[in-house]
């Protein structure tokens, strides 16, 4: 039996995670996924959170996999640089990119604080805004991570309808990695691939690469 941190995206709650879960109790692991700092209330709740107060959010629990979507994925990269996790699964991961910095603070030296996303298409429990400074702060802290230093097994989920994350972010993922990589390719899923129709090969996969990585 293994412990599987489960980490979901910005603005979203633990429950983007929960039929993962599900599967994973199915096969006799023990998962968690909390609802992270700023999340789950209301929009600015987000405004002053930091990217160290969600890495210390996602280093409470000892987990054997760590498992995150989206923002959640490269949380879970950063835990497995700090060698705390024996495999990690991203799922449609973000990379650095200084230019997103920049446009993000053009529309805030514009007075722009907000930026709306909308209603989740697949039912997931998320803001329908996000302020700038959070999304400043996720992407910030990708500038931070040196995905070389990585060595553990990590799969890689790729949706090929994300509408949120370029697909060509899981290559440079899978390129820069410093240790033996996997891929599940989706061919119909958007973003939030744990609760749109392939979840549930998503979480066969996933069930499967715990079971070979985390003793």
């Amino acid at each position: 039996m293994a412990r599987v941190l489960c980490l979901h995206g910005l603005g979203g709650t633990g429950a983007t995670m929960w039929p993962l879960v599900g599967h994973l109790a199915s096969a006799d692991h023990t998962a968690f996924a909390p609802t992270l700092p700023g999340h789950g209330s209301d929009p600015g709740d987000l405004v002053g959170v930091t990217w160290e107060d969600w890495l210390e959010a996602a280093r409470e629990w000892d987990a054997d996999v760590v498992v995150g979507q989206s923002m959640g994925a490269v949380l879970a990269l950063a835990v497995a640089s700090e060698r705390r996790v024996r495999g990690a699964v991203v799922i449609n991961p973000l990379v650095a990119d200084p230019d997103a910095i920049d446009g993000l603070d053009w529309r805030r030296s514009r007075g722009t604080t907000t930026i709306e996303v909308g209603p989740s298409a697949v039912g997931e429990i998320a803001y329908e805004s996000l302020p700038i400074e959070a999304l400043l702060a996720m992407h910030k802290g990708l500038a931070t991570l040196e995905l070389a230093s990585i060595d553990v097994p990590v799969l890689i989920v790729t949706s090929a309808n994300d509408d949120v994350v370029d697909p060509a972010s899981s290559d440079v993922v899978a390129a820069s990695l410093g240790g033996p990589v996997e891929r599940l390719r989706l061919a119909v899923s958007g973003h939030v691939a744990t609760l749109d129709s392939e979840r549930d090969a998503v979480a066969h996969a996933i069930v499967d690469f715990v079971s070979r990585h985390a003793r």
